[in-house]
């Protein structure tokens, strides 16, 4: 089976700066940002090989525009894939606690 290409798009990349940023300003400790996010990223890992093993949104545009998400702890991680060129894309990493309705639509 060939593996599928992940890349993390700018906007995904910042949102993981953001996130290691406040887990920092919480902990002070900056192993414990760095390895969150190392974590985050090693569960990501699954789309190589299992890129529709997120969920399906509920919202409709989301859907219709061909997103999924995983969850990771308390942070979803959306992503969506093109298998022509057997690439996911991930696009958005943020706290649960978010809309992600809200959230999702403003980025797209």
């Amino acid at each position: 089976m060939k593996k599928w290409q992940v890349i993390m798009t700018d906007t995904a990349k910042g949102d993981l700066r953001e996130i290691a940023l406040g887990i920092y300003e919480v902990s002070k400790d900056t192993d414990t940002a760095v390895n969150f996010v190392m974590e985050l990223e090693a569960h990501c890992s699954i789309l190589n090989s299992q890129p529709e093993s997120g969920a399906i949104p509920k919202d409709y545009v989301l859907k219709a525009l061909g997103y999924r998400f995983l969850v990771y702890k308390h942070y979803l991680v959306f992503y969506f894939t093109n298998p022509d060129e057997q690439t996911v894309y991930i696009h958005a990493v943020f706290n649960e606690k978010l809309d992600y309705f809200r959230y999702m639509r403003k980025r797209i």
